[in-house]
């Protein structure tokens, strides 16, 4: 399971009021990163993977030195609710996807800086598509202790069967797709979702954490047809 939420600047956590469309942000509750967390474990939910703001990226790549330090919150503050939640990763879009430019020795130096600071934490970059100047997805995440493959991106870039060399560093793999009956298919894709998925246990002999991000709406018309399909995800 994935705990998906956004971390605002100042350290609080936004939560949508309703799963409607257009549920309206202006008027979502803010919580503090410690009140997610004891909410959370008030539940009883097993959280394994947290997934940090986007925005993160973006505060990075900046130009402006308090947009870093906005980033460096924003990082703290998610990898503070995954170790709160006993979460083993936290995953990052590291960089903003539009910049053909930025300085990337910098992007790093803020994240690893801050992600040592939580070493119970692995705190994972996305494999996200990038405008940087001679850069593709693989290249940048293929330093990075921790990375997480998103077979989208992946598919986008052609790039699935590169990560099998760094497969020692992955620790999240996410599984995209659209739900078609009672299968999982990954369209506009080189190659089929459950080849993918053989591909990265079976050949790679990856045995870390899968996550499901459908593609789509379901609705509870299909809970039926979800349930047989994340059945046929087992080996």
């Amino acid at each position: 399971m994935v705990l998906s939420c956004s971390l605002n600047q100042n350290g609080t956590v936004k939560i949508p009021l309703t799963d409607a469309d257009w549920a309206d942000w202006t008027e979502t509750p803010k919580f503090t990163v410690e009140e997610i967390v004891e909410l959370i474990k008030s539940e009883g939910l097993p959280i394994l993977s947290v997934h940090a703001s986007r925005d993160v990226g973006s505060y990075l790549c900046s130009e402006k030195e308090r947009d870093w330090e906005k980033g460096k919150r924003v990082i703290y503050g998610a990898l503070s609710v995954a170790e709160g939640l006993g979460a083993e990763v936290c995953v990052f879009h590291l960089w903003d996807t539009w910049k053909s430019s930025f300085d990337l020795r910098n992007v790093e130096n803020i994240f690893l800086k801050t992600a040592e600071q939580f070493p119970k934490v692995k705190a994972s970059v996305e494999n996200v598509p990038t405008h940087l100047e001679g850069c593709s997805p693989f290249k940048l995440v293929r330093s990075f202790k921790h990375v997480t493959l998103d077979l989208r991106w992946a598919s986008m870039y052609n790039e699935l069967d590169a990560f099998e060399s760094i497969v020692g560093s992955l620790v999240n793999v996410h599984l995209r797709g659209s739900l078609k009956k009672t299968k999982w298919i990954l369209e506009h894709s080189s190659f089929d979702f459950y080849e993918a998925l053989n591909k990265i246990r079976n050949d790679w002999k990856y045995s870390g954490l899968l996550t499901v991000e459908p593609e789509g709406r379901i609705d509870g018309s299909l809970f039926r047809s979800f349930l047989q399909a994340m059945h046929s995800l087992k080996k």
